[in-house]
């Protein structure tokens, strides 16, 4: 994914003021985390992270640009809420220190949480499970009318 981003700033050309978001939804804001720690010079200025398992860091500062410009949202009825956290060593107490602490999931702290130190913005809460016979049509509704609008928002500006 790195390449191919680089690849779009090259044929842009960056004094053209082309501005790059980059945006995961799902496993794909963990694919653009892991992307965004491990490219130092990607040319990316925001990124906007929806209905996500963790990003693969624990801090927005780990994504190389500056926290402020990391965005991130869940829908309350999302059933990502309840992802759970990583493994643990069933014989250390040490590994379930954390379970006191609700920011931690599947992939690293909550993007959405204080801990995380990105922006959060607000998305409708979304159809409860099993609404209209979907198991979750939470996680796919970032993508309505009223979400989009905050997307659009910060892809053009950068701010919420």
């Amino acid at each position: 994914m790195g390449n191919f981003i680089q690849g779009i700033e090259g044929a842009n050309h960056r004094d053209s003021g082309v501005h790059q978001t980059l945006l995961g939804h799902s496993y794909g804001s963990l694919v653009a985390g892991e992307t965004m720690s491990t490219h130092i010079d990607l040319p990316v200025e925001n990124a906007i992270m929806v209905g996500s398992p963790g990003v693969g860091v624990d801090h927005a500062k780990d994504l190389n640009i500056p926290p402020d410009r990391v965005f991130a949202a869940t829908a309350a009825n999302d059933l990502i809420n309840v992802a759970p956290p990583p493994a643990r060593d069933p014989l250390s107490p040490k590994s379930y220190w954390d379970l006191f602490d609700d920011h931690t999931i599947v992939h690293g702290t909550d993007p959405t949480s204080d801990d995380f130190g990105g922006q959060v913005f607000t998305v409708p809460a979304g159809k409860l499970p099993g609404e209209d016979g979907e198991i979750m049509p939470a996680h796919s509704q970032y993508w309505d009318t009223t979400p989009l609008d905050g997307l659009a928002r910060i892809v053009t500006g950068g701010r919420l």
